[in-house]
């Protein structure tokens, strides 16, 4: 072979597969660190175990899947078989055949065209909003919408109109606000609808029929963030466009963590092929970062598979956990059936007031967060036998405020 590399052309002779063999074979390279490694050990993956006596609420966990073992199972043989990491973006050979049946698990339980996954949660609503808004749109959201859909506003750049939380009244007010600037400007523009299922922020449930039949009205795209509500509402679990009866056409894209029911990390988007192909091309999430660890695919789609009537069994639980906490006179800022529970105490000093919960339920082993709207408890369905002693502690501690 000749190439013309450099100022002379320069003869490369072609290796046979003999030879080339026998020179990999004699390749020995120094290793890059000393490590020690027995190959007749046996090396198990430790495990996270329960401290006995102890209820972990500060955990999101609502399904349980973070402790089945046949999930984990599962997992560690995905692990064997395609190692822990892709090291690479999806479009880069970061695809495994686990990813794209993900993705179709996804689309079909949703009942929509098809589904994209990303690799973190938080940048899946990001991205995705960033991928189709520009500064040229004007995008309607709830004035309590989580830090993810803040950054993806922030990096779309558009017209951002607030409209206050729930509040399908102040959205129809704001909708006709900017209509009739429009109109007065001679200057349509695309108009957009961003709708937290459940906030991130309170837990309380949107309105999500009456949010639609307006955004209709004003064609507007809707997009429907559902991490706390897959997996949670909806007979099947298959969120609030099931719970509410709003056929899912109706949302032009559903997006959300897989962080809350299905006991795995990343997030998705779904909708119809022109939607995600687009992403494909345009969503930053999804072409620039390393893609999904295979072993946390599989655990999504084991999931989906074991969910059966568990989304049911928590909303029950959920109920109950509501009812428990009004009796004891906290404030309950959450929705009845949010798989979260946000509640405050009652007077002034509010902030002290959690503080003082928050330590008092430690030290008898009930572990809750401090959020900013107040204190958050994150239910979980396997652990019904455990909520007595919750009960007990919750109890005893609101006496103390009243």
């Amino acid at each position: 072979m000749i190439t013309n590399i450099g100022p002379t052309p320069v003869v490369l002779e072609m290796l046979d597969e003999k030879l080339l063999q026998e020179r990999l074979n004699q390749f020995k390279p120094e290793p890059l660190i000393e490590y020690k490694h027995d190959p007749k050990k046996v090396y198990e993956i430790p495990a996270v175990k329960e401290i006995e006596g102890v209820v972990d609420l500060a955990k999101t966990n609502f399904l349980g899947m973070l402790d089945n073992e046949d999930i984990k199972k599962s997992a560690e043989e995905t692990i064997r078989k395609y190692g822990v990491g892709t090291c690479g973006p999806r479009a880069f050979y970061g695809t495994t055949e686990v990813h794209l049946a993900l993705e179709e698990k996804i689309a079909e339980f949703l009942g929509t065209e098809e589904c994209i996954i990303y690799s973190y949660g938080f940048v899946a609503i990001s991205s995705s909003i960033a991928a189709y808004t520009n500064r040229r749109d004007v995008v309607f959201v709830d004035k309590e919408a989580n830090e993810a859909i803040r950054y993806g506003l922030a990096s779309s750049k558009s017209k951002v109109v607030y409209f206050e939380h729930n509040d399908p009244e102040s959205l129809l007010k704001e909708a006709e606000k900017i209509e009739k600037e429009e109109q007065r400007k001679g200057k349509p523009s695309r108009k957009f609808l961003i709708v937290e299922g459940i906030s991130w922020r309170t837990g309380r449930l949107c309105d999500l029929p009456t949010l639609v039949e307006i955004g209709e009205m004003f064609k507007m795209r809707i997009f429907l963030d559902e991490t706390y509500t897959l997996g949670v509402f909806g007979k099947n679990g298959r969120g609030l466009t099931e719970h509410f009866g709003v056929d899912i056409s109706r949302i032009d894209m559903s997006f959300g963590t897989i962080e809350g029911a299905l006991g795995s990390i990343g997030g998705y988007c779904a909708g119809s092929h022109a939607v995600i192909e687009h992403q494909r091309l345009s969503g930053s999430g999804y072409i620039f970062s390393a893609s999904l660890p295979t072993y946390l695919a599989q655990i999504a789609i084991e999931s989906i598979d074991l969910m059966g009537n568990k989304p049911n069994r928590l909303i029950e639980l959920a109920e109950k956990v509501h009812k428990f906490l009004v009796r004891c006179n906290f404030e309950v800022v959450s929705h009845p059936k949010s798989p979260f529970k946000v509640f405050t105490v009652k007077g002034e000093n509010r902030v002290e007031s959690e503080r003082e919960v928050c330590r008092l339920c430690e030290e008898r082993g009930v572990y809750l967060v401090r959020g900013e709207k107040g204190l958050v408890a994150n239910l979980n369905v396997e652990l019904c036998g455990k909520m007595r002693k919750v009960y007990d502690v919750l109890e005893d501690v609101s006496r103390r405020f009243r």
